[in-house]
């Protein structure tokens, strides 16, 4: 038994004064004469006996009765806790888009914040609640009742552990104050990227899993491109169940709110079928592909964003070469050539691919140009001439760490070794080719880098073309010069391929789309002043992002937003520079759950939950007060009564 007010039984030493009454009557003594006194002596040994028994049952009655009066008023009660304590609950509710999925009551997530609203009774608490998005510290349970109401579904997900941290961050460190934590989730493996050490936290913790019916999630899970022409795109989409089904699953081709296309997915006792539709004169086409599907409601749209492609900019210093023309056309480029003695320095920070074309020699102005730019992830393709000062050309491989030039070898040799492998020509050849006539050259100079990765090689096994990754640029070196006088590599069909992927593998191409994860990067090709910003927006709302701003590009940073799929316009001021599409990732539509009891194991702090109502029904019964004042004062009243009863029949 436990009081509330324990310094009232400190009354409990009055008690002293009725004793001290009941046995020191101090009375004045009076004498009656009277006639017969040995009448008055019996009658004093017969009623001795009694009138002492009544002295003390009356006594003791009174005692019990004030005894009770004081208990009654320092309030009494069993607990298994303090009406002193505190109770700090950190409840971990899982928002994730797979608490979308049905259980008995509707969605999981609605129905576990409804049931935590109704079962809510806990006196003297303090609430967290924690979400895969927010830490919402010293809650009552009106805000906590709030904060339910208005929780939304979250693209992020969080690990276990990481929870845990944040319950433990969160603990009250007040005297008189325990600490307890719900974890309330349909535990998906997913979230389990390490073991869970329940240790981490030295408090109660209670784990409820939400079981969803058992019904298959069909979703989409990516779109691709499958073939594009000069007139036409051919796009893929992948449609998976996270069980084995033989259905056939309708799905739709929207371009904003305008149906396309429609063909079905036909599922043979399978778990993933591919669609395909065709799309004519596709630049700048905004498109959704969608399906119906009973499970999670998240995952059954697919947003993509098909932009026309931009020019990209291509600038030769040098000599003229008549090749290049032909292989960077106005269609797709913008190709420039200036001699170096009228080059705009202003220019070159602009550009996506530089070629140094046969200079004699490299000033150190226009060194430190072409190492910023390539630090700013531009290409830059160097070809000697048959003449150079080495030291010059020296100069700029040291720093790009690409090797040295040891000396010009002036004899005939071929090119004979494709490096199938390396990325620029991996895509160019669906084959390895062994009958192609060899390009030759007259001379070439001999590097002996040991960074460089080797694209082309002479019949020497020195490298022809090779590549050095540069900050986020590429440093492609070419041994010789490229003139008719000394080579016939330009009449070569590699030609073609090599320098337009120089080009291509500068420029991040435009993506379908993106996934929506804890940081995204998008790169905008733009050129701003550094006062302006590039804002984002959708139909929803609109927030600046944190952007790293380039000479001729600006890389967009999308964290610490809360995100949703669809489609977003990056703006500078009033013009529109790009529409780009976000998707939920697709790792929680599989549905692979975790065994709740093999996960809580041994832990000896961990209580595994069948419902939300015993839950808090046992957290609850753990901090029950029963109140006993009542009890006492019934039985104050009890004592008095035998008191009056006493003093009235109690016959002396």
């Amino acid at each position: 038994m436990q009081f509330k007010h324990p310094e009232i039984l400190y009354a409990l030493l009055l008690l002293i004064i009725p004793i001290i009454v009941h046995l020191f009557q101090l009375q004045r003594f009076v004498k009656v004469p009277f006639t017969n006194v040995a009448f008055l002596k019996n009658v004093e040994r017969q009623t001795r006996k009694s009138a002492k028994l009544k002295k003390w049952l009356v006594l003791i009655s009174r005692l019990l009765a004030l005894s009770c009066i004081i208990l009654a008023f320092s309030q009494p009660y069993f607990s298994k806790s303090s009406t002193q304590q505190q109770v700090n609950v950190t409840i971990y509710l899982d928002n994730s888009n797979s608490m979308q999925a049905k259980g008995e009551k509707g969605e999981l997530l609605k129905s576990a914040a409804q049931k935590i609203i109704e079962n809510n009774n806990l006196q003297n608490s303090a609430f967290t609640l924690i979400t895969n998005d927010e830490n919402l510290k010293n809650l009552d349970a009106i805000g906590l009742k709030n904060e339910l109401i208005s929780l939304q579904y979250s693209p992020n997900k969080l690990d276990l552990n990481t929870v845990l941290l944040k319950a433990k961050s969160n603990y009250s460190t007040e005297t008189n104050t325990l600490n307890k934590i719900i974890l309330i989730s349909d535990f998906q493996n997913i979230n389990f990227e390490n073991k869970i050490d329940f240790t981490i936290v030295n408090s109660s913790i209670f784990l409820l899993v939400l079981s969803p019916k058992e019904v298959p999630n069909i979703f989409l899970d990516s779109v691709a491109v499958e073939h594009k022409s000069t007139t036409e795109i051919t796009l893929k989409a992948l449609v998976k169940s996270s069980k084995i089904i033989s259905e056939t699953i309708p799905v739709s081709l929207f371009q904003d709110e305008t149906l396309m296309g429609k063909t079905t997915a036909k599922f043979a006792n399978s778990n993933r079928q591919s669609v395909e539709f065709t799309l004519t004169n596709a630049d700048n086409f905004n498109g959704k592909i969608s399906l119906v599907d009973d499970g999670m409601q998240f995952d059954n749209d697919f947003y993509f964003s098909i932009s026309a492609p931009e020019k990209i900019n291509v600038l030769s210093i040098g000599n003229q070469a008549e090749f290049l023309p032909k292989i960077y056309t106005e269609k797709e480029f913008n190709f420039t050539t200036a001699p170096l003695s009228n080059l705009n320095y202003n220019t070159i920070q602009n550009q996506q691919l530089i070629i140094l074309n046969e200079l004699a020699e490299i000033p150190a102005e226009l060194q430190r140009s072409l190492i910023e730019f390539l630090e700013n992830g531009g290409n830059l393709v160097v070809i000697p001439s048959q003449n150079i000062k080495t030291d010059s050309y020296n100069r700029l491989l040291n720093v790009f760490k690409a090797g040295k030039i040891n000396g010009k070898i002036e004899n005939e040799h071929q090119i004979t070794a494709i490096n199938y492998g390396h990325p620029l020509i991996d895509d160019v050849f669906e084959k390895k080719v062994t009958n192609f006539q060899y390009p030759k050259t007259a001379l070439h100079y001999q590097n002996n880098s040991r960074n460089s990765s080797a694209i082309l090689k002479f019949d020497n096994n020195s490298a022809f073309i090779s590549s050095t990754k540069i900050g986020n640029g590429t440093f492609y070196w070419v041994a010789a010069p490229l003139n008719k006088n000394v080579s016939d590599f330009m009449q070569s069909p590699l030609v073609v391929p090599i320098f337009y992927n120089f080009s291509k593998t500068g420029l991040k191409n435009s993506r379908l789309y993106y996934t929506i994860a804890p940081e995204n990067n998008i790169e905008i090709k733009a050129s701003i002043g550094k006062d302006d910003v590039l804002k984002i927006s959708n139909e929803t709302g609109a927030f600046i992002p944190l952007q790293k701003v380039f000479q001729n590009k600006v890389d967009l940073i999308l964290s610490d937003v809360t995100l949703q799929s669809g489609f977003y316009k990056v703006s500078s001021g009033n013009n529109v520079l790009k529409t780009f599409a976000l998707n939920y990732n697709r790792e929680e539509s599989d549905a692979n759950y975790a065994d709740l009891k093999s996960l809580a194991g041994n832990a000896e702090n961990v209580t595994v939950s069948t419902s939300i109502d015993d839950l808090f029904d046992e957290i609850e019964n753990q901090h029950k007060i029963n109140w006993l004042f009542k009890w006492f004062l019934a039985f104050s009243v009890l004592f008095l009564f035998i008191e009056m009863l006493l003093l009235k029949y109690f016959k002396i």
